[in-house]
């Protein structure tokens, strides 16, 4: 007990709540004073276990961090007073043994509410000063808010609660051309606001700027009239704001501003917006009608004419763009089948997909498989890599086979197969692969023929011309001819960056009495010829046109010049088709059945340049 009483009295020098403790029962060994007001008279018969309200996890983390470290502070305890009270706790430790600590305790409400009192201690002895300075503030923002009412640029002016003038700045003078004795203790609004611009009374009563202090509400106006000295009207935008005398409404601010000129500028630009949108109405009257027109001439990209033959083709590309159905395309060399299959895949839900080219000319059978169906690398000699063949680029797209008519007769079979079952096998695989497919095919021969004569296999036939569509040739529909003829001028001189030509009526006429063996693509190749050669802006053609004999029996009687002619544009067909090539597999020679050396001999004779058959 000598023990207690001499640790007691030396707690008794710290300034804060503070005990000793005994870390394994949590038993209370000594407390000064100031812990007794803090917990309770009967602190030594409590643990302070029994006081704890925290986790008791808490605790026990805080006295092991004591023990380890000497000493520790706690973040926030919660204990429990024996009067009830709840307190919330900064503990401070100190080791004093390996079996006991002594604490200290900040009371943290308690400390908050001292800080408090400090606070309004400092307010009130700073409190006379302090209200003299804002009387001094208060005077000189008077002055200076008078300054600025009188620098303002919009006019300002007071009424009180009679509508009579308190006060009227510089610039509300000037916009309504009174002085501010005139105003000032007079009724505003029968001097200012007393008609409508229209001519008709305005009574008070009526009056925004009254209603806003009456209601105790802020008004804006937007379009209204204020009336000057002379009698003429502004027109004004104002905001009425509703004052307060010590809490009393007392009347009502009104800043006001002269919007006449931008009125008067608003009215202008209405009446202006108003004759571009008659105008607007008006082009597009007009457009819709050039559009029709244009429609009739031009319905798909790169198709251009308005003959029947041209309308019944736009037709048929409708009917067949969204069917997922084959569709066989045929017509001379040259009267726009490609444009055709193009306008097709444009037309259709597939055109987010790619159209995949297939030329079918003289393609030896297994160069023709690799190309279509792909390979594995090492499936065959020169496969040093995959390859994804063009039916796998065309999936879910279009296949496009150019000159089917060409297809070796041995890889028919193969593509019928993968037209019936939807599937095919790269070379070098062994497994298929499904394929979606829409298969749109051209060829200037009688497919038909070609069955009969066993070169086509039937069931290919049928299944490639589920939808046949025929392109007329060009001399079959000469209507058409001023509007090809003028879209491949414009197309040229763009291209080529020409002097400006233009078709003359002898033009035409030539152009309409040639017979156009080429069709198209050769009107394309006279008339870009013709643009690069122009001189003076005057267009020559490079053929001799012929007058029909009205005697003739129908059947053409061909003359050398013709003959020499038709020699000339087969070779170039030929050209084209072997892309320029004349000895090969794949050679213009070949397509001719001729010596390579014989077609290099009528090449010179007949004075052909690249430029002749390249597209």
């Amino acid at each position: 007990m000598a023990l207690d009483s001499d640790v007691s009295l030396t707690l008794d020098y710290y300034p804060h709540p503070t005990l000793m403790m005994g870390t394994q029962r949590g038993d209370i060994i000594a407390h000064n004073s100031e812990a007794v007001r803090l917990f309770g008279s009967a602190l030594a018969a409590h643990s302070l276990g029994g006081l704890l309200q925290s986790p008791p996890a808490d605790m026990a983390v805080f006295l092991e961090a004591v023990l380890h470290f000497g000493r520790y502070t706690s973040s926030t305890l919660l204990f429990d007073s024996m009067d009830g009270r709840r307190l919330r706790l900064q503990t401070f430790g100190t080791r004093v043994s390996d079996t006991q600590v002594i604490l200290s305790f900040l009371d943290l409400d308690a400390q908050e509410w001292r800080n408090q009192v400090a606070e309004q201690e400092a307010h009130h002895r700073a409190g006379l000063m302090q209200w003299q300075n804002i009387h001094g503030f208060f005077r000189e923002m008077e002055a200076q808010n008078h300054l600025i009412l009188e620098a303002a640029g919009e006019g300002i002016y007071g009424i009180n609660a009679d509508g009579k003038a308190t006060f009227v700045n510089r610039a509300a003078q000037e916009m309504l051309g009174w002085n501010a004795d005139d105003l000032i203790g007079r009724d505003l609004h029968q001097i200012i606001h007393h008609h409508h611009l229209n001519g008709d009374h305005f009574h008070a009563h009526d009056c925004p700027i009254y209603d806003s202090f009456r209601r105790d509400k802020i008004v804006r106006v937007d379009d209204d009239a204020f009336w000057r000295k002379d009698g003429k009207p502004i027109l004004v935008e104002y905001i009425s704001t509703p004052i307060y005398d010590h809490g009393v409404l007392a009347g009502a601010v009104v800043i006001f501003r002269d919007v006449t000129e931008r009125k008067e500028n608003e009215r202008k630009l209405r009446r202006a917006l108003e004759e571009v949108e008659k105008l607007r109405y008006q082009l597009e009257q007009e457009n819709d009608y050039l559009q029709t027109e244009i429609r009739s001439v031009r319905s798909h990209a790169g198709i251009i004419g308005q003959s029947a033959s041209i309308r019944n083709l736009n037709t048929q590309i409708d009917l067949v763009a969204d069917k997922q159905t084959n569709v066989l395309i045929t017509g001379a060399s040259g009267t726009g089948k490609s444009l055709t299959v193009t306008a097709i895949h444009e037309a259709s839900n597939r055109r987010k997909r790619p159209l995949v080219r297939v030329n079918c000319s003289d393609i030896p059978t297994r160069n023709l498989e690799a190309e279509l169906f792909g390979y594995r690398r090492g499936a065959m000699r020169g496969a040093v890599r995959d390859t994804t063949g063009k039916l796998a680029l065309a999936n879910n797209g279009t296949l496009y086979l150019d000159e089917v008519s060409d297809l070796p007769k041995a890889f028919q079979a193969k593509l019928i197969a993968v037209i019936q079952e939807g599937v095919f096998r790269r070379i070098g695989d062994t497994y298929d692969t499904p394929v979606s497919l829409r298969i749109v095919s051209t060829t200037a021969r009688d497919l038909a023929a070609e069955v009969r004569a066993e070169r086509f296999r039937q069931d290919l036939y049928f299944e490639l011309s589920v939808m046949p569509i025929h392109c007329d040739a060009l001399k079959d529909r000469p209507e058409d001819i001023p509007f090809l003829a003028q879209h491949f001028l414009d197309r040229a001189s763009r291209r080529l960056r020409l002097p400006k030509t233009r078709l003359t009526k002898a033009n035409m006429q030539a152009l309409l009495t040639y017979r156009w063996p080429g069709n198209v693509r050769e009107l394309e190749n006279v008339i870009e010829r013709a643009a690069i050669l122009a001189q003076g802006g005057k267009l020559r053609f490079a053929f001799q046109t012929k007058k029909p004999d009205a005697a003739q029996d129908g059947a053409d009687i061909m003359s050398i010049s013709d003959l020499k002619r038709l020699e000339r544009d087969n070779l170039i067909r030929c050209l084209r088709r072997s892309q320029g090539k004349v000895s090969g597999v794949t050679g213009a020679a070949r397509l001719l059945e001729l010596p390579p050396t014989t077609v290099y001999s009528k090449i010179k004779k007949l004075k052909l340049n690249p430029t002749d058959w390249e597209t």
